[in-house]
């Protein structure tokens, strides 16, 4: 088994902002976007993380470390990152930026970069912050190095009227089931298009009924990304939340409120 001195991982960029997205809306948070992403969401808004739609083989040769919150003064640094030289980065960053409240681990999907990820949590622990995890919620296999070390799950739901990528219901509920055996603090957020489907939000709600008690539901709206302009209406939002609440107690609509903040 490696090390963790010598494993290593392909970022795109890490900064510090506020929590732009569901219950931890406003929180300040240290971000570490990692390159490379299994699915293919026609809404991604990091599309340079996303592997198929890169050439084959590619690697960034370099990630954006911004220096001062807010400033938009990125230096390249070089791929890929040894978990020492992430860790202290993450310690430079709290004190300059900070006090953090957690350690948002984003991508891409961060959980291809498990066995990094496993080494990199004790570390991240040691500097006082939690660990916050963004995920597509479908690597279940991948999840247990981080367990033992991860505080926060945000699972995404990928509804497939949405994505227009296969569905993932198998996999999103033994995700769950093992962020609910370990005890990790975790929530669910779908986002949704015009073409959400009905029948997609009931599956989404029937995952998070048979397996986790009461999780919050968060209700993404769409932001308009690229070619993907076809956010939902406020009528479709608050239909879909009555819709939600007739399976779970806590449904909450919550658009991206980084993006109207101009935050990264």
């Amino acid at each position: 088994m490696e090390s963790a001195s010598v494993m290593t991982a392909q970022l795109t960029e890490m900064f510090s902002s506020v929590q732009g997205e569901g219950p931890y809306l406003g929180y300040r948070q240290i971000f570490v976007r990692f390159y490379g992403c299994h699915r293919r969401c026609v809404f991604c808004d990091s599309p340079e993380t996303v592997t198929a739609w890169q050439p084959a083989g590619f690697q960034p040769a370099t990630y954006r470390l911004e220096q001062h919150a807010g400033g938009r003064d990125f230096l390249a640094r070089p791929n890929p990152v040894a978990v020492p030289t992430l860790a202290a980065e993450l310690d430079r960053l709290n004190r300059a930026a900070g006090p953090h409240h957690s350690v948002s681990f984003t991508g891409g999907e961060p959980l291809l970069h498990a066995a990094f990820l496993g080494a990199l949590l004790p570390q991240v622990e040691h500097l006082g912050l939690k660990t916050y995890l963004e995920t597509a919620g479908d690597l279940y296999t991948q999840l247990d190095p981080l367990l033992p070390w991860l505080d926060i799950a945000a699972m995404d739901l990928k509804l497939p009227s949405v994505t227009c990528n296969e569905p993932a219901w198998i996999n999103h509920r033994k995700f769950l089931a093992r962020c609910v055996e370990e005890e990790v603090e975790v929530f669910a957020k779908a986002i949704l298009s015009a073409h959400t489907s009905e029948a997609d939000l009931v599956e989404a709600c029937r995952v998070l009924t048979d397996v986790a008690p009461d999780p919050p539901l968060i209700l993404q709206p769409m932001t308009p990304f690229g070619e993907a302009r076809n956010a939902p209406t406020p009528r479709q939002l608050l239909d879909w939340q009555a819709l939600c609440l007739r399976h779970l107690r806590d449904v909450r609509v919550v658009p991206q409120a980084h993006k109207m903040m101009g935050q990264l």
